[in-house]
């Protein structure tokens, strides 16, 4: 009997669950899947092989050795891209081992699909794919997908072939609708090994478009224009606008029109490192504060109480966050590239002479406070140069100068920090708590522009976070070589500065030697990566450096991962 195909649907060729699976992905325009095998999902190794003996499209197959890294790669080449690609897990196991990726991929809004098998249904033989391991009765658990549901826009279970590619049309329509966020798809094996005997339906992704955030209300975004204009000492907080490369100029527009500072949280590339107005958060006196997708705009005490606030993000309020507790007085809902050129054109229709002699004014004021901030600055690195052990200002300052415009930067927490040169789109920094992205992430970056120079960096800690192995494998293994320099200070930095904060240096855990925050002895990283055949060096004196930090670019260029071991403590 002929089955009755749906509308907006057609009828598939495919023989197999896995196969029309897999025909949905590749509609969706998807490059890589990020691939940790189990004996749940293996039936992919073997329709990715078919397709691509049929010469149909069909995503890279990418083994990753571990499956918070698979998360971390999927989410770079989103970061990158702002396309979606997919990530597949074993089961209930898989899913946990991604560990911190999950909450690092749901605060930064990554727009990721991520499909793990389910243990079968069927116990007996029923069907194709029924159980037939010892282990299949152990992997069930009641709600698989409640392990991430906290971390997740959607979840769903794939519970039949006949609307398994709508569950994967819908599943790249809600990871890339805005806000952008990780999607969790669970597989049962039945699913997967089903025999389609009369073609099951087919969607295609036109059908099921993305949502865009708004413009923004247009009188909320006047209100908001008046008050920036009218402001005696306004400023501009900003964090992740950056991931739209398109909203730099706007924001820089903006600021330049109005002489306004701006106070850069740099998890993007959100404004140049050499402008006049750019400027450390002070919030002092402030008497208009514009939030610009800032997830916590400040620490401890903030404005004085009669500032008046604004926010633009595609989440003004910040639901995702349980108790976020920032005043604000105009949240404005929008895609804040399409905003700012709004908000400022409406600001340029309230300048008048008064307002006009105030921006002149804070232009020359910001102007001067920038000469005097670079002048500091290069005091501060002709110091770091020659300082031993090696200053993190000066690992920073040698990247700066070695980074061009095509040098793309990542880092975890307190790392290398964005360049002078650095074109908006090129940053990618830690955006959550979560140590051990930054390198993963790199990857996923070098996979989807291999054309680019890829440099990430991180604690110590945070490179051990990373899975070193299982980085460098991978990047070795598909031929996206990036560099790695490691921080190295032989600790857990935050968890000893919480630690003096808290008994100053007369702790007993300080006097002990910080026993649960110091990782002395120190892993042999350049070791590690000579291991799994990268190139690895390791620095500790600052006239060294320059040099060495050259041998590790030339390495990547020349096709081979490197990672660069600079000690900043006395070994």
């Amino acid at each position: 009997m002929k089955r009755k195909v749906p509308p907006f649907a057609t009828a598939t060729e495919c023989s197999e669950g896995h196969e029309l699976i897999l025909q949905s992905i590749a509609a969706n325009g998807v490059r890589k899947i990020f691939f940790c095998g189990g004996t749940d999902n293996f039936y992919f190794m073997e329709s990715v092989a078919r397709f691509r003996a049929a010469g149909l499209p069909v995503p890279d197959l990418v083994t990753v050795p571990h499956e918070s890294n698979a998360v971390y790669m999927n989410m770079g080449y989103f970061q990158w891209t702002g396309k979606p690609q997919v990530t597949m897990l074993h089961v209930d196991s898989g899913t946990i081992n991604a560990g911190a990726a999950w909450p690092e991929a749901w605060q930064a809004n990554a727009g990721i699909v991520v499909i793990a098998g389910r243990t079968p249904w069927t116990t007996a033989n029923e069907l194709p794919g029924s159980r037939s391991l010892h282990v299949h009765w152990q992997q069930e658990v009641y709600d698989q997908a409640a392990i991430v549901r906290q971390y997740t826009k959607w979840d769903y279970e794939i519970r039949t072939v006949e609307n398994a590619s709508l569950v994967i049309q819908s599943a790249f329509r809600i990871a890339a609708s805005e806000p952008c966020g990780p999607v969790y798809l669970t597989l049962p094996r039945e699913v997967a090994a089903a025999r389609l005997q009369a073609g099951a339906p087919l969607y295609q992704p036109a059908d099921f478009q993305p949502a865009l955030a708004p413009q923004g209300d247009a009188e909320a975004l006047r209100e908001a224009a008046r008050l920036l204009v009218e402001a005696a000492n306004p400023v501009i907080l900003v964090k992740s606008m950056g991931r739209h490369p398109e909203a730099v100029p706007a924001l820089v527009e903006l600021a330049e029109t109005l002489s306004i500072p701006v106070a850069s949280t740099d998890v993007y590339m959100n404004f140049p490192m050499q402008h006049w107005a750019r400027s450390e958060p002070d919030l002092r006196n402030r008497d208009v504060v514009l939030i610009v997708d800032h997830n916590v705009p400040w620490v401890g005490e903030g404005p004085q109480k009669t500032a008046k606030i604004i926010s633009l993000d595609a989440d003004p309020v910040r639901l995702k966050q349980p108790l976020w507790g920032y005043p604000v007085h105009i949240p404005i809902t929008c895609d804040s590239s399409r905003a700012i050129p709004l908000l400022t054109r409406m600001a340029e229709e309230f300048i008048s002479s008064r307002t006009k002699k105030m921006i002149d004014e804070r232009r020359l004021a910001l102007q001067a406070a920038k000469k005097a901030a670079d002048a500091r600055r290069r005091v501060e690195i002709e110091k770091a140069r020659a300082a031993y052990p090696l200053s993190p200002l000066w690992i920073r300052e040698c990247v700066n100068q070695i980074s061009d415009e095509n040098t793309v930067l990542l880092w975890d927490i307190a790392a290398i920090g964005q360049g002078d040169r650095t074109p908006p789109g090129h940053v990618f920094a830690q955006y959550s708590a979560n140590l051990g992205n930054s390198w993963p992430r790199a990857i996923g970056i070098k996979m989807a522009a291999p054309e680019k120079t890829v440099i990430a960096s991180g604690g110590d800690g945070c490179a051990i976070f990373s899975n070193p192995e299982a980085a460098l494998w991978t990047s070795r293994r598909y031929a996206a070589p990036v560099l790695y320099i490691v921080n190295n200070n032989h600790r857990y930095r935050a968890v000893e500065e919480n630690l003096d904060e808290y008994g100053g240096p007369e702790s007993c855990a300080g006097k002990s030697g910080f026993n649960g925050s110091s990782l002395s002895p120190s892993p042999d990283f350049a070791m590690i990566a000579a291991a799994m055949g990268a190139y690895g060096e390791k620095v500790m004196e600052p006239e060294t450096l320059p040099a060495a930090l050259r041998r590790c670019i030339d390495a990547v260029l020349g096709g081979r991962p490197a990672v660069l071991d600079t000690v900043i403590v006395k070994e």
